[in-house]
């Protein structure tokens, strides 16, 4: 094994975002001359592993995954990590925040489903319609998704879950809430992870962000830190970007408060091959 190339997907791999598949054709011919040269793609995301697993079609190549921001982790399509959130907490967070933000809804992902929806606020059928539009042209993006409280409720009560992200809405002023409340989460409840993107908290169990679940899977395969390369955009890849800072990179289009925290920026996943591939980088 030479090196390992662990990627965000939103608004890293899969930018600028396509129509008819995931990843651009430029991204995906410099991923299968990464992993023809002897390397490992790991990809890490907050999504699923049914999700994740789909893009072999595109990539045509083996990689390994690194799901719900390191709840699951698979190498070599085997599970080698699988946790799940304490109930208790989860329950009691959930509850303090819908009570100092009433957040317009929860998104979960469990061993059942891929997402499931609660809904803390009425929702018109017109914004209903409008959500519903925004998925569909969401085309290859897509993730199997239901909405049902009474589920959502019995899969926090009994379930066994991975992720539940906080989605605020889209008003002024919420991208600042999921910021901050990142900041006061972390700090109130030291038996989850918190992280943000955008107007999204997202929670995962004690231990797994996307920076342990890389150093897990680094571990794992006892590869050395130094050849490892992550690349992200937003919030949850900071802690990727501390741990393997030298060879750190955030897409340029990333909010600044990302940025500083990794030492290189790059515009498209493709142009690491003249930095990295080819031995070039300064």
């Amino acid at each position: 094994m030479k090196k390992v190339l662990a990627t965000d997907l939103d608004g890293t791999l899969f930018y600028p975002k396509q129509v008819k598949r995931c990843i651009s054709k430029k991204n995906v011919k410099f991923l299968q001359d990464w992993i023809d040269d002897g390397n490992k793609l790991v990809l890490v995301t907050s999504r699923s592993y049914e999700f994740t697993h789909k893009l072999k079609d595109e990539i045509n190549r083996d990689f390994d995954h690194i799901n719900c921001t390191s709840s699951q982790v698979y190498v070599d399509d085997k599970l080698v990590r699988d946790i799940y959130m304490d109930k208790t907490a989860l329950k009691e967070i959930l509850d303090y925040i819908g009570e100092v933000c009433k957040p317009i809804a929860y998104l979960m992902t469990t061993k059942n489903y891929q997402l499931v929806i609660r809904q803390n606020k009425p929702v018109s059928k017109f914004i209903f319609f409008f959500y519903k539009l925004w998925n569909f042209f969401q085309f290859k993006y897509r993730e199997k998704w239901i909405i049902s409280n009474e589920i959502f409720d019995d899969e926090l009560n009994n379930g066994e879950c991975y992720k539940v992200m906080v989605f605020y809405g889209f008003k002024k002023g919420n991208k600042k809430l999921a910021k901050e409340m990142n900041k006061v989460l972390r700090e109130k409840y030291p038996t989850i992870e918190s992280s943000w993107t955008t107007i999204v908290n997202e929670l995962t169990p004690v231990g797994c962000d996307k920076g342990s679940g890389l150093e897990f899977y680094t571990n794992y395969l006892g590869v050395d830190p130094s050849d490892v390369i992550c690349v992200g955009d937003s919030g949850n890849d900071i802690s990727m970007f501390n741990r393997y800072y030298e060879n750190s990179y955030c897409m340029k289009h990333g909010y600044s408060s990302v940025k500083k925290y990794a030492k290189h920026t790059i515009s498209r996943i493709y142009k690491l091959r003249k930095l990295v591939l080819k031995g070039e980088q300064k």
